[in-house]
């Protein structure tokens, strides 16, 4: 971490993190990425974002956003420091994310500083958008990555302008993935220790991925 953003942090007490997403399924492995976030960065919370139109996925591939918003609230549901918000599904299509950020910047004030938690492969997508609308300096970006790993690597894929604000956050590999849960339960194969079982218990009564969507 810099000396710059932590004078910037101790002048922004307030540590606010955003992650987005399908979400279709909500994970384990979304939850540890939140947890690991919200603990290394003094974060006060972390607000999950259910995707409604993004730009990079046709929605007719999704599973419904009011069961996949209903996941995500379930997933959460007794953590304290996590909260959902359905922002997207009242902006205009396709909702970026950078214009969500901003929306949820003006809703809580210029006193809190904001920090995007993502994936690398989607950091890398986030900022060849032409029409992104992530501006540098809207927000701080926490970059998933495998241990070891350091951003210096790619920063000839990444524009420079964003680089001060990438920060990492190293977790070592995860066995889970949304496609592979709905693969397994496509095959009638068991997602037990990969959601919640409240999440597992939801996506059994309303036969999602299999009634509903397949």
């Amino acid at each position: 971490m810099t000396d710059d953003l932590q004078a910037h942090q101790k002048k922004n007490e307030h540590r606010l993190g955003v992650i987005g997403g399908s979400f279709d399924p909500i994970h384990y492995g979304h939850l540890r990425i939140a947890e690991s976030a919200l603990r290394d960065f003094k974060l006060e919370k972390v607000i999950f974002i259910p995707a409604y139109c993004p730009p990079h996925k046709a929605r007719p591939i999704l599973a419904p956003f009011e069961h996949r918003s209903a996941m995500v609230r379930l997933a959460i549901e007794g953590r304290a420091h996590f909260e959902m918000s359905d922002i997207e599904c009242r902006q205009s299509c396709p909702a970026y994310a950078g214009d969500t950020v901003a929306e949820i910047k003006k809703q809580y004030g210029r006193h809190y500083e904001f920090y995007f938690i993502i994936g690398l492969d989607s950091l890398l997508t986030l900022t060849d958008w032409d029409k992104a609308h992530t501006y540098p300096g809207l927000c701080f970006f926490i970059v998933t990555t495998r241990p070891g790993f350091t951003i210096s690597s790619l920063e000839q894929d990444i524009p420079e302008k964003f680089l001060p604000y990438i920060l990492t956050n190293e977790i070592p590999a995860l066995s889970v993935s949304s496609t592979d849960i709905k693969h397994r339960i496509r095959s009638g194969l068991s997602i037990d220790g990969m959601v919640p079982d409240t999440v597992k218990d939801y996506i059994e009564t309303f036969k999602i991925y299999t009634r509903i969507f397949t």
